[in-house]
């Protein structure tokens, strides 16, 4: 009784708005403990078993994880999916039917084997077999050339790195796993004309003349922006092409990289030779390439979704690819052509929404997705910085963006990383060499050509 009176006593001396709140609390609590609910709460069962139970959540619900201005994590597009597949022609198919498609990177300052993978999409588990096998594999010095090739279902099937003139570290996937050879010459290089004329399609013609699968898939992709074999090759045209092999007692062990081409057609005439950076000029010295764009759009948007093919949903655990690069770009920003070339694709998709495909040259196509207005139509050439679309938020959106892709040798690569064509000459400090060897091997390659 005295603590009460106690309590009480304090409680008066209180300020006002204290005794007020206090009060006001007291009834919240009491309240709360007198109140029931009218439906008796029940228990949760003990879930006793141990086999996996798979709950289906709405993809509404899942579309809240995504990040925003991208796609949700759910919609994933198929690079398979007949609506993005891009017609091959006749020298397409030929070649696809009897060589791998080999992919080259050349190791710039600061690359490591695992951002080379990570730029081309490759899986990181083959990168570990292949050090597993040969950890030397790690060590990549600035400027030597890298060379793969990959399975169907996106293994790496031959990988090659070129150390020196000389020497070459080879790998190739088997029943057993990547067997590892070191690979040197140890003979001496040397030319070989091969000649031929154009009796029915340019790839036959070249096989005829002893030119290999390979060889021809490197002369198509070298001359892609100067002469079109698949639609410009005609009956009569006349070729004559340098080989260098390796000869070791008089005998050639290697079928030889191509060196040079001299092609006549009619009154046109077509003459490339590889420089010692790997790529091909004509006979001044001038880029047979056609430069491409990092970015498609006039100026930088904030990226709101990176590459990355491994991509994992946060509550299913699978692999979610994401093979592009979106922008978060207002509604009605221009889309610009990342390079010459031909419009192939432009419709509207379930997924992508409204978008546009663009073939540049063999080697590479770019895809627009999620736009708001299309600018061009199938068949429109279109040339590097030219407005092809307006971006939007069409198909399976979290918010007005451009998804842009980049596919190389029909694989999607990071756009934002690898390197991209230039379209420079050889500097000027060897410019002068260069001419002087190029118009020696032309008189040459001219001196076999078929009459």
């Amino acid at each position: 009784m005295k603590i009460l009176k106690v309590a009480a006593l304090t409680i008066k001396q209180l300020p006002r708005q204290h005794r007020i709140a206090l009060a006001s609390t007291s009834l919240l609590v009491v309240a709360a403990m007198m109140w029931q609910p009218s439906t008796p709460i029940k228990q949760a069962s003990t879930f006793q078993s141990s086999e996996r139970v798979d709950v289906e959540i709405p993809i509404g619900d899942l579309d809240v994880l995504s990040e925003q201005n991208s796609e949700p994590l759910g919609a994933v597009l198929d690079p398979e999916d007949p609506e993005f597949q891009v017609p091959k022609d006749e020298l397409e198919q030929q070649l696809e039917e009897v060589v791998d498609v080999a992919h080259t990177h050349k190791v710039a300052s600061g690359e490591t084997l695992g951002v080379i993978f990570s730029q081309y999409a490759l899986p990181l588990n083959d990168m570990y077999r292949l050090i597993k096998v040969n950890k030397s594999i790690q060590k990549l010095g600035v400027g030597q050339m890298i060379e793969w090739s990959v399975t169907e279902e996106g293994r790496v099937k031959e990988f090659t790195i070129r150390r020196n003139a000389k020497v070459m570290d080879s790998y190739t996937l088997t029943e057993q796993g990547y067997q590892y050879k070191k690979l040197e010459e140890n003979g001496v290089i040397k030319p070989v004309m091969l000649t031929g004329r154009i009796s029915g399609s340019f790839y036959q013609s070249a096989r005829s003349a002893g030119l290999t699968p390979s060889q021809i898939q490197t002369l198509v992709q070298a001359l892609q922006w100067r002469f079109d074999f698949g639609r410009e090759a005609r009956k009569g045209d006349r070729f004559a092409v340098s080989v260098e092999r390796e000869f070791i007692d008089g005998k050639a062990v290697t079928r030889g990289d191509v060196k040079a081409l001299y092609y006549l057609s009619g009154h046109r005439e077509v003459f490339v030779m590889r420089h010692e950076d790997g790529q091909f000029y004509d006979e001044g010295g001038k880029s047979l390439n056609r430069a491409l764009r990092r970015i498609p759009l006039a100026k930088r948007y904030r990226i709101s979704s990176s590459f990355n093919p491994r991509r994992k949903h946060p509550v299913t655990g699978r692999i979610s690819p994401h093979n592009g690069t979106d922008f978060a770009t207002p509604i009605g920003t221009p889309v610009l052509a990342a390079g010459d070339g031909v419009v192939v694709k432009a419709r509207k998709h379930p997924l992508a929404g409204n978008y546009v495909v663009i073939k540049h040259g063999r080697e590479y196509m770019t895809r627009y997705l999620h736009l708001h207005r299309l600018l061009v139509k199938v068949g429109d050439k279109v040339t590097m910085g030219q407005r092809i679309a307006l971006s939007g938020n069409t198909g399976r959106s979290t918010g007005p963006h451009l998804h842009y892709e980049l596919i190389k040798k029909n694989r999607a690569v990071n756009a934002m990383k690898v390197p991209l064509p230039q379209a420079e000459p050889i500097s000027s400090k060897q410019r002068g060499r260069f001419t002087q060897l190029a118009s020696d091997e032309r008189q040459k390659l001219l001196a076999v050509m078929p009459g």
